[in-house]
């Protein structure tokens, strides 16, 4: 209950004092942020000698990894009420998993899937780095997982509408609807071929897996809605945002109170500030890789952000399903994975890990196999 009452009275703190800050806000100047698509640019040969790469040794380890994409209503159906659009869009992303378990699915096995959801400042490409031994999706379908990464609205692949129309309840809403078009294989397959059956695959059983405020997004799907099976958690908490972090999301708020570039704004202001702030403990190859694929973030899902957490530290509660938490243990974003923990009252199964020397990009960090293992190590035992 203290650590409820600590997580209420702060972000209601927050969301006082936002009226005064967004009127500071308005009367200065944005900050100048450097374009990092010029950056990729730049790397653009490296970077697709790397995915070429990466779909060589999932061929020879007999991974399918294909393009599929959703149709999608940017509604909101969950208790962090928010504004949205309501219009229709695409999200894409990618469908990675064993042969062997998509050969089983085709022929009536049940068979689960993940579905993660990225944070902020990533897209996609944060579950998907071309460094062997880095890339998410290949390490888990290695593991014997089967894996779907998406770009959520607004974000590289998939549909990019004013991102002042989007937000964090509706993000949540359009992960639950990938997950119901995940159990009854209504979605798109961009290479049918390259699947062992004549039908798109459908899932029995989905967990929603989420990074950062991807990672509020799931509990928000979760205890809205009460359709999935489990929950990684991976460096995200209702209770213990750090002074960094709180710093640089008020700086983007103030971009976002001008509009933005469309209704975009980027969390961190430049390449350095990106790596500082998400990169710990990582080889350079997969930060040349990283860096330039900072992206922009939609305004609406930052200026939602703080009533989701009062939602959150009042319905995590309900939260009936086993959760794993995950934090990189230098995180310089999150802090505090026990206190958060403790607001899951009802789930039957929690568990806190912490990889050492991690950032908050736990993926990219050197120990990442570490993480991977503990990843799957869960789905294990959790049948997914």
């Amino acid at each position: 209950m203290k650590g409820k009452n600590i997580a209420l009275g702060t972000a209601a703190t927050l969301l006082a004092l936002s009226p005064a800050y967004w009127a500071l806000a308005v009367a200065s100047e944005p900050p100048t942020v450097a374009d990092p698509v010029a950056e990729a640019r730049a790397a653009e040969v490296d970077a697709e000698a790397a995915a070429q790469a990466t779909q060589e040794r999932m061929a020879a380890a007999d991974i399918v990894d294909v393009p599929v994409s959703f149709t999608v209503v940017n509604q909101n159906r969950t208790l962090a009420a928010c504004a949205v659009d309501g219009e229709t869009y695409t999200i894409r992303g990618h469908l990675t998993a064993p042969r062997a378990l998509l050969e089983g699915e085709a022929a009536g096995e049940e068979t689960p899937i993940t579905l993660y959801e990225h944070g902020i400042a990533g897209g996609e490409w944060y579950w998907r780095t071309d460094a062997e031994g880095y890339h998410y999706a290949e390490e888990l379908a290695l593991r014997g997982h089967a894996s779907l990464t998406i770009d959520r609205l607004g974000y590289d692949s998939s549909d990019q509408p004013n991102g002042l129309g989007s937000c964090i309840g509706g993000q949540a809403d359009m992960a639950h609807q990938i997950t119901e078009q995940l159990r009854d294989g209504s979605y798109e397959v961009g290479d049918p071929d390259a699947l062992p059956g004549d039908e798109t695959p459908s899932f029995e059983r989905v967990f929603l897996a989420g990074q950062s405020n991807g990672g509020q997004i799931i509990q928000i799907a979760a205890y809205s809605f009460h359709a999935v099976d489990g929950l990684m958690i991976m460096d995200w908490t209702d209770l213990g945002l750090t002074p960094e972090a709180n710093a640089r999301f008020f700086t983007s708020l103030q971009t976002c109170l001008r509009g933005g570039n469309d209704g975009y704004a980027y969390y961190d202001l430049g390449t350095e500030e990106f790596e500082t702030g998400n990169f710990t403990e990582t080889e350079p190859e997969v930060l040349e890789l990283s860096l330039p694929l900072q992206n922009a973030h939609p305004c609406g899902d930052m200026v939602s952000q703080l009533g989701g957490v009062l939602m959150d530290v009042q319905h995590v509660s309900e939260i009936d399903v086993p959760v794993l938490f995950m934090y990189g243990a230098e995180s310089a974003r999150v802090e505090g994975g026990e206190e958060h923990r403790a607001l899951f009252t009802s789930s039957p199964d929690t568990e806190v890990v912490e990889i050492p020397g991690a950032g908050h990009y736990i993926n990219q960090a050197i120990e990442a196999q570490q993480a991977f293992d503990l990843a799957a190590d869960w789905l294990d035992r959790q049948g997914g």
